[in-house]
């Protein structure tokens, strides 16, 4: 009797005992955990902001339903939600007789201030009669960003008011008060990390080299939190820092932490002229860097917006929470449409702000990059 049938019959059987162990066996290991899913903002409402000579930016909570805008040349103004414009704050650079601008923008409940990137400070308080105010002029040298909390200031720059020659003892940002003709109380809260003595008396900024190689990027944030305490990214450095109501620091996270890798410590001075004269040598080397746009006075702790261009060639947003607990990482559903987008924003009885614009190609009058959005964003339920 020819056998050969069963052999085949036993040995198929076999493989199929041993198929289904190895099945078995797979399925008896554990199975990866999900990756964690990261939250996201909700987007509430968005308008376009109506078309001006200049880019917008920068953005404050005016009321419930309206937001100050600066624009580069256009001056500040009151928006609504809708991106109607209801009335002007601060009059367009041609009113000061000379070409002025504004790259930053702080309101606190008494004064608005205005300040362009380089010359002077302009504030003016938010209460007027028949419509007049008094537009107050103080000097400063440079400015990356401040904010207002009562009339107090935090200015990350240099205050023309500071020890002479300029940045002779290497320090970037300031703590003051607001007054007619001069700041008032004037004093440093954050150095320099590549001071080392001032080497130079002709080089104004050679006791600040970190900030003068990257002074003309944008790079840097500073915000006044709810009790007075205020946050420092200095941008040009790494780290970010935590003061107390009294300017003294309290805490600092490294820029590992949150995301963050610019630092201007290696810029050259072949590269620091390029980023301030050609302006696809200062997007490239932005969008290879994840930087901050921006600090949000959110209550559960300061919310850095951490901006980075994306491989699919736009820019993205996330949103670092700094609790007692520790980071929390939230994503914000806004893409930038042109490489030079940022974003900054405000925040108002559990309400976003954002201003999306090319706010970093101010001087770049371009139609193109006149265009922008007002966006109302809430945090996740």
């Amino acid at each position: 009797m020819d056998r050969r049938p069963r052999r085949l019959s036993r040995l198929g059987t076999a493989c199929v005992l041993g198929g289904l162990l190895a099945c078995l066996g797979a399925k008896a290991q554990p199975e990866p955990e999900p990756r964690p899913q990261v939250k996201a903002l909700r987007i509430v409402s968005r308008a376009a902001l109506p078309d001006g000579q200049s880019v917008p930016t920068d953005v404050r909570w005016a009321s419930a339903d309206s937001v100050y805008v600066s624009w580069y040349l256009d001056g500040v103004a009151e928006v609504g939600l809708d991106g109607a414009q209801r009335r002007a704050l601060v009059p367009d650079a041609r009113s000061f007789g000379k070409m002025e601008h504004f790259d930053g923008l702080a309101v606190s409940a008494t004064a608005i201030v205005a300040a362009p990137s380089g010359w002077h400070v302009y504030w003016r308080s938010r209460t007027s009669e028949k419509g007049t105010f008094k537009l107050h002029r103080l000097d400063t040298d440079h400015t990356l960003d401040l904010d207002l909390w009562g009339d107090r200031l935090v200015l990350l720059g240099y205050p023309k008011q500071g020890p002479q020659p300029y940045f002779a003892d290497g320090a970037v940002a300031w703590l003051a008060a607001l007054g007619d003709e001069k700041l008032e109380d004037l004093r440093p809260v954050l150095y320099d990390a590549g001071w080392k003595g001032f080497p130079d008396e002709h080089k104004i900024w050679g006791g600040a080299p970190n900030f003068f190689q990257c002074r003309t990027v944008t790079l840097g944030a500073v915000r006044f939190l709810g009790d007075g305490s205020f946050v420092i990214v200095p941008g040009f450095q790494k780290g970010v820092h935590l003061f107390n109501v009294q300017g003294e620091r309290v805490r600092s996270w490294t820029s590992e932490e949150l995301g963050l890798d610019s630092d201007c410590s290696g810029v050259t001075d072949e590269e620091e002229q390029k980023l301030r004269i050609d302006t696809a040598f200062w997007l490239g080397w932005l969008n290879g860097h994840r930087v901050a746009d921006d600090v949000l006075p959110l209550p559960q702790g300061p919310g850095l917006l951490v901006r980075a261009a994306g491989k699919d060639g736009q820019v993205h947003w996330t949103l670092k929470v700094l609790t007692l607990q520790g980071v929390e990482t939230y994503a914000v559903p806004l893409v930038g449409r042109r490489r030079a987008d940022r974003l900054h924003g405000d925040v108002r009885d559990g309400r976003i702000v954002f201003l999306l614009s090319a706010a970093g190609t101010a001087y770049d009058r371009a139609p193109e990059n006149r265009p922008a959005e007002i966006v109302v964003a809430e945090m996740p339920r």
